[in-house]
């Protein structure tokens, strides 16, 4: 739903999310990007806490960081490629556990994560118009 300004409402599931574009823009809440990639974050957070009891992991704590490259002018309408170019995970743990064992299950979170499946796979996009 299209709110003030560039501000939009999505609905998901029982949860309101708002989003608007970045401050220099004039927006004053997060973006569909930044959403994207805070999905991809809690997203690593979920799937680790989820299996580490299969695989022999304890995870005192966890910070997950998110870096992203993208060209904005994409977005403004210029013929440049509008989606993100490069994505970095940096996952601060703290563990008993050994790098090692720790480098493997997080390649194990790496590979059943959907949301960086998502980002790395060709997954199709089907776009219906209704008009009301």
């Amino acid at each position: 739903m299209l709110g003030e300004g560039f501000r939009v409402e999505a609905q998901a599931k029982n949860h309101r999310i708002v989003m608007d574009l970045p401050s220099s823009f004039g927006g004053a809440g997060p973006t569909p990007v930044d959403l994207l990639l805070a999905s991809l974050a809690r997203c690593y957070g979920i799937v680790s806490r989820y299996h580490t009891p299969k695989h022999g992991i304890e995870i005192r704590g966890m910070n997950i960081i998110i870096e992203a490259e993208y060209d904005p002018a994409g977005f403004e309408g210029e013929d440049v490629k509008p989606g993100l170019q490069k994505v970095s995970i940096i996952v601060e743990v703290d563990t008993p556990n050994s790098e090692e064992e720790i480098k493997e299950f997080m390649k194990f979170v790496s590979q059943h994560c959907p949301i960086e499946d998502t980002l790395r796979s060709q997954t199709s996009v089907t776009t219906v118009i209704k008009k009301k």
